[in-house]
């Protein structure tokens, strides 16, 4: 068994449906750990290649606890509640469970910002995986009217990234 996009979507599958409160796999020197309550029983390791802009901490500790055992990502982050009251155009999702980046390296400006124009297929974000980096692209010509996501975020499959209002 290979830790892939793939794998870790069938594994988050079965815990979703599962009555489990806390799973960790461990594949090689790969390690996937999900809770249901947003605890940790060990720290995260950091992303290596490619680190996240410096978070204010105590923003991402307090979140968890505010929420539902299941949250929506954009809402645990009381700034990203309210641009993702009525976002407008259509939404560029998740590819995969991974780590939001915005730009494609540290320091690199974003891909999009908000008001931006994208051209359909025009990467706007990049979704880190095991450390491979998946390009997150848009369906669609048009502008970008919000982006829900913190660079360097935990992202769930299929959780809204950037919304794009099309063109024409």
């Amino acid at each position: 068994m290979e830790m892939n996009p793939e794998t870790i979507k069938a594994l988050l599958d079965a815990f979703e449906v599962s009555d489990w409160q806390e799973m960790t796999i461990t594949i090689g020197s790969d390690r996937l750990h999900v809770s249901r309550d947003g605890t940790t029983t060990s720290p995260a390791p950091d992303p290596v290649q490619h680190p996240p802009d410096p978070p204010p901490p105590p923003q991402a500790a307090a979140a968890p606890p505010v929420q539902s055992p299941r949250p929506s990502p954009p809402a645990s982050s009381p700034q990203a509640a309210a641009p993702m009251a009525a976002p407008e155009g259509t939404a560029i999702e998740s590819p995969s469970v991974g780590l939001f980046w915005r730009a494609p390296a540290p320091g690199a400006p974003p891909f999009v910002e908000v008001g931006a124009r994208v051209a359909a297929d025009e990467t706007v974000a990049i979704v880190e995986v095991m450390k491979l980096m998946n390009h997150v692209v848009s369906p669609v010509a048009g502008v970008v009217t919000a982006i829900p996501v913190e660079n360097g975020e935990a992202v769930e499959y299929g959780q809204p990234l950037v919304f794009v209002v099309p063109e024409g």
